[in-house]
């Protein structure tokens, strides 16, 4: 049951113009303001309406590779020492994004606030939008899956050494069987501490 202060405070992140999430103490989504579902929908995020999200753990959109990071981080702020920052890629087809997350526990130490904030909006420079490689078979492993990076969604080859690509068709509309992973230039730049 939510308190009168989660509340009130729901109503004044309603309409807030950045994607903004309240997790309970294990990590389970408990709100998800308006700007949510306009992301999503902007975004090809077909299914993933903030009502569908309410009640599962925001661990279960992290990427393995990603998850001690993100739950470190979250566990943080969950104590109240301190509030949780780290800025992201999440670019689309034709608009390159990048976004500031910043988590702090409620001043009544219900909820955790988690806000994403957009720093950087442009399109994409054409010359990375032309860059497109027709045959799956490229980024496809035996079991038909395509692994994408979580951060920047460059897409890797298959093969060994990997190389990752910027694929606007897949951007555009992701394939059949996506698996998340991260890029070295992204590990590096967002999580220096596990590159």
């Amino acid at each position: 049951m939510k308190s009168a202060f989660v509340s009130h405070l729901e109503e004044i992140l309603e309409k807030d113009p950045a994607v903004i999430y309240l997790l309970d103490r294990d990590l389970r989504i408990v709100y998800c303001n308006e700007a949510w579902d306009r992301f999503a929908a902007e975004n090809g995020g077909r299914g993933l309406s903030r009502q569908l999200q309410l009640g599962r753990s925001v661990m279960d959109a992290v990427p393995l590779p990603l998850k001690p990071f993100f739950e470190d981080g979250y566990r943080r702020a969950l104590c109240g020492r301190q509030s949780w920052e780290h800025c992201y890629e999440c670019s689309s087809p034709t608009v390159y994004r990048n976004f500031r997350m910043m988590s702090r526990l409620d001043p009544e130490g219900e909820a955790l606030v988690v806000v994403n904030s957009i720093t950087v909006e442009r399109p994409h420079d054409d010359r990375e939008r032309t860059v497109c490689f027709p045959k799956e078979s490229v980024w496809a492993d035996n079991h038909d899956f395509v692994t994408m990076c979580c951060h920047c969604r460059r897409t890797c080859r298959s093969k060994q050494p990997p190389i990752w690509d910027w694929v606007p068709a897949y951007i555009e509309k992701p394939p059949g069987l996506v698996s998340h992973g991260i890029c070295a230039p992204c590990r590096a730049l967002y999580y220096p501490e596990f590159a």
